[in-house]
Order: structure tokens, then C-alpha cells, then sequence
């Protein structure tokens, strides 16, 4: 079918009618009032990181709380458990040292791996944030305190994860929790970042030390 004219046909639409159409569509999505919060939202976002003097990444942040949850807590552990007192032959004093090392860089460069995992769009959108906290304080348990304590002639792998689980469990949920809460757009102040990543596993040890924990 054509026009009087004949020009163009009126059963298919030409070039220029699905130009305007995809318009129209455009122009309907961009008015929709959810895609108008969403938009200001993330302007706002990215004013807050534009702010920033010295912003750290999630995976950075994570990091540094992985190293000082990896030094603190099995510090004041070794300290109380097997230093206090008598501390026995300086070897294993020294065997002690070494471990809590590990445990430190491990915990360091797991953090990071974590932090990387959490920081990425929408991981927390597709499955439960608790979900996803409790899977990084297993993961973390597993990988730092295991191989920190398979310095203990190998054994001390399980012993050092069984000591690893509880204080992760505790840690993990409230840096991520705050983490979550005073970031923006996956960034956060450095300034807010170490009373977190060194204040939380500082209290833990302090906790492990103690007289009232048995």
C-alpha cells in the first residue's frame, strides 16, 4: 500500500520512522522516575569520591584489614597462650615469630583478593551480603590461619584454622559492615579507613589478652 503519491510505503515503516521511534523510547526510559533517582544518586556518589583528599579502593581497604588481622590477633594468641610465663626454648619463640609473619603477609595479600571480590558491581545485588561476609571470614580463616599454622611442622595447619575461625567471624562482618556504610562508589577515606582496618583487630586482641577471656 502507498500514498497517493507513491513515495514510501505505509506497511513498512522507513528508516527515518524507526529513527523517531527509538527517539521516543529513549526519551521515555530517561524520563522515568527511577532511572531520574538513579542518576542523581550516582552523581552523588561521584561528588562524595571527587571530594576525597586520599581515597582507597575496596580492595585496598580490605588489604590492609587482612594485615593487621593476620598480625594482632595471633600476636596476643602466642603471647598468651605459649609466651606468657616460661616462654620455653628460644626456638620456639622463634618458630612462634615466623608464623605470625605468615599469618600477616597472607592476610595481607588475602585481604586483597577479597577486597577485589567484594568491590565488584553488584556482588552484593545477586546474593545476600551476609552470605557473602560469612563466605570471606571462611575463605580467609581457611587460607590465612591454615597455612600460617602449617609452619608448626604441618599439623598446625588445622589448629591454626580452629583460632582463625571465631576471630574472623567476629572481624569480618563488622569492617564490612561499616565499610559499607561510610564508602562511596566502592571508595572510602584513608582517614576512615585505619581506625577499621587496624582499630577492629586491635580490639580483638585486646579481648584474647584479656583476663576475663578465659
Amino acid at each position: 500500500m502507498y500514498d497517493t503519491g507513491g513515495s514510501y510505503s505505509v506497511c513498512w515503516p522507513s528508516t527515518q520512522d524507526l529513527d523517531i521511534a527509538q527517539r521516543v523510547s529513549w526519551l521515555k526510559a530517561e524520563l522515568d522516575p527511577k532511572v531520574q533517582r538513579r542518576r542523581l544518586a550516582l552523581e552523588g556518589e561521584g561528588r562524595r569520591v571527587l571530594s576525597m583528599q586520599r581515597p582507597l579502593t575496596t580492595e585496598q581497604a580490605y588489604r590492609w584489614f587482612g594485615t593487621f588481622l593476620g598480625l594482632l590477633p595471633p600476636f596476643a594468641l602466642f603471647n598468651r597462650t605459649f609466651l606468657s610465663g616460661d616462654r620455653g626454648p628460644d626456638l620456639w619463640v622463634a618458630l612462634f615469630v615466623a608464623m605470625n609473619i605468615v599469618c600477616c603477609l597472607v592476610g595481607r595479600w588475602y585481604g586483597g583478593v577479597l577486597g577485589r571480590w567484594a568491590g565488584r558491581p553488584g556482588t552484593c545485588e545477586r546474593v545476600g551480603f551476609a552470605s557473602v561476609v560469612f563466605g570471606m571470614a571462611l575463605g580467609w580463616s581457611l587460607v590465612t590461619g591454615g597455612l600460617g599454622g602449617a609452619l608448626f611442622f604441618g599439623v598446625g595447619a588445622a589448629f591454626g584454622f580452629v583460632c582463625a575461625l571465631p576471630v574472623a567471624f567476629v572481624a569480618f562482618p563488622v569492617f564490612a559492615i561499616l565499610h559499607r556504610l561510610i564508602s562511596h562508589g566502592g571508595m572510602i577515606e584513608a582517614r576512615h579507613t585505619w581506625p577499621l582496618a587496624f582499630g577492629i583487630p586491635l580490639t580483638i586482641a585486646a579481648m584474647i589478652m584479656s583476663p576475663w577471656i578465659v
